[in-house]
């Protein structure tokens, strides 16, 4: 038996009053919501089946969907069934439940995520890309005519992440591509996982040319603005490792010599 979701949107967004779904207004939202909802399917398959799936859906995962059966007219909203095809034929009592179990989940992240409690990131980026005007909402979780979990609220107070501070990453590959002036000065490493693009200084991009035949070590700084090239040298050459004193007697070391005269 199909899990039930019903969701239910009152206000004056575009088309509420009209008991109306505006797909210009809540296309995207929904979008999200489905893409929340396989998220949450992900993780649960992944642990069940102690495989990793970081940054991709799990295959069975890929099969939930929400399908709606009907709208709400007195406002507006839809009537929709969790489904779940499994073309596979995997054998495993986790994807038996799996609707029941993630649309629980998918409830309680919309609720602790609207009183500003960090739980789930594609939950709150649905809740964020709702349209305004939307004065209360509501989320229903059916089975077979029961009630599973039922979530309602007529404000939100979604927290604001803090932005992500700066750190030091290490990349290992092949430079693939540079920038130059008088266009944007900046190196490519293609890695095992991707091509990272870095902006660096004119003469780090003459070294990375120099090493374009090499596999080479690049350490950057990331931020939320981009990466930055702190140096890139061939990954075979030992990472030279300033100490406090040397950093000190090398810039000052002329300045130190006339003191002591």
């Amino acid at each position: 038996m199909p899990t039930e979701l019903k969701i239910k949107w009152e206000g004056t967004a575009p088309g509420l009053a009209e008991g109306r779904l505006s797909l210009s207004a809540f296309g995207e939202p929904l979008k999200l919501l489905l893409a929340s909802l396989r998220r949450i399917a992900t993780n649960k398959v992944s642990d069940d089946i102690e495989e990793s799936n970081v940054g991709r859906f799990a295959k069975e995962a890929k099969q939930l969907d929400i399908e709606i059966t009907d709208l709400v007219k007195e406002s507006s909203g839809f009537d929709s069934l969790i489904t779940f095809t499994d073309p596979y034929s995997v054998e495993s009592s986790l994807l038996a439940s799996l609707q029941e179990k993630v649309g629980r989940e998918l409830l309680e992240a919309i609720d602790d995520e609207r009183q500003g409690v960090l739980r789930n990131s594609g939950v709150r980026r649905y809740l964020q890309s709702l349209p305004k005007g939307i004065a209360k909402q509501t989320y229903a979780l059916h089975r077979n005519g029961t009630t599973l979990k039922e979530v309602s609220f007529t404000s939100t107070s979604i927290s604001d992440v803090p932005p992500e501070l700066p750190f030091i990453a290490n990349y290992i590959g092949q430079v693939v591509g540079l920038g130059f002036e008088p266009g944007k000065l900046e190196v490519k490493i293609k890695t095992d996982r991707a091509v990272v693009h870095v902006s660096a200084t004119a003469k780090q991009v003459e070294s990375a040319l120099n090493l374009r035949h090499s596999t080479v070590r690049a350490v950057v700084v990331s931020a939320e603005t981009g990466q930055r090239l702190l140096f890139i040298q061939d990954v075979n050459d030992p990472v030279y490792k300033s100490t406090r004193d040397a950093a000190i007697y090398e810039r000052w070391n002329e300045l130190l010599v006339r003191l002591a005269q």
